[in-house]
């Protein structure tokens, strides 16, 4: 059956020599695979150069029950970017956001209210003229909340210790590896009430960011234990080192 929906790529891998599998989060039908064959064909109806990271695309799809690969009929670009693609703070970021999602995504079924805020935070990292370099961390916080483990926000003077577990704040440090110290989890109530919008509210050192972003992760896969390693972090973080003095 052939159906209309919007789709998010979040992982490309080849194949073979004249085929390509892409992972897309799409609005109707959550995270599904799809077999792109005859990249090489210049009559193909799919162009590859689609299928980057994070591309918003408008799409038409054979959908089958119970098929672990679906197949694409047409797509195009829903959103054309103005500097993802350019950028190369903001195109580390666009990738590293992606790989998150191919390892947190895996329901496939709608979620309107996940695809609603997917989309609109890729819109504003491509439109941002300031403060994008804090995008990954709001967006591990936002995301996180869709996912079903959003931290509660008690912290004080007194509770400054943030607990993985129970995703809260607490006076002593807990008795298990998993938390977050300060002064990095002093932040973590700027970020939690911190819109996209706002990104340049928090000032952040390239060290505090880095530990920032590691504790981030670490509670994720304390939550989503298949979830592995982000193994785009490294470039993330040499990127920012290599423009520091610009961000």
């Amino acid at each position: 059956m052939v159906e209309k929906t919007r789709g998010i790529v979040i992982h490309t891998i080849k194949y073979n020599d004249n085929s390509v599998i892409s992972h897309i989060y799409t609005e109707g039908f959550g995270r599904q695979s799809f077999i792109v064959k005859g990249t090489r064909s210049k009559k193909s109806t799919v162009r590859i150069n689609l299928l980057q990271h994070l591309s918003i695309l408008e799409m038409e799809v054979y959908m089958k029950q119970n098929r672990d690969l679906q197949r694409i009929r047409e797509m195009k670009l829903h959103e054309t970017f103005s500097e993802i693609p350019y950028n190369p703070v903001k195109n580390a970021i666009a990738m590293f956001v992606a790989e998150v999602l191919f390892r947190t995504l895996q329901e496939q079924e709608a979620n309107r209210a996940m695809f609603s805020f997917l989309l609109n935070a890729i819109k504003i990292l491509d439109l941002s003229e300031s403060g994008y370099a804090n995008f990954h961390l709001v967006f591990l916080m936002g995301l996180s909340r869709h996912l079903g483990f959003y931290p509660r926000n008690n912290y004080s003077n007194t509770r400054e210790f943030f607990d993985m577990e129970n995703a809260v704040f607490t006076e002593q440090k807990p008795l298990q590896p998993y938390f977050i110290a300060p002064p990095a989890s002093r932040l973590l109530p700027v970020l939690m009430g911190c819109t996209f919008e706002e990104m340049d509210r928090v000032k952040l050192n390239s060290g505090l960011r880095n530990e920032l972003v590691t504790g981030l992760l670490d509670f994720y896969r304390y939550h989503l234990p298949g979830m592995g390693v982000v193994r785009s972090l490294p470039v993330l973080q040499e990127v920012f080192e290599s423009v520091r003095h610009q961000l």
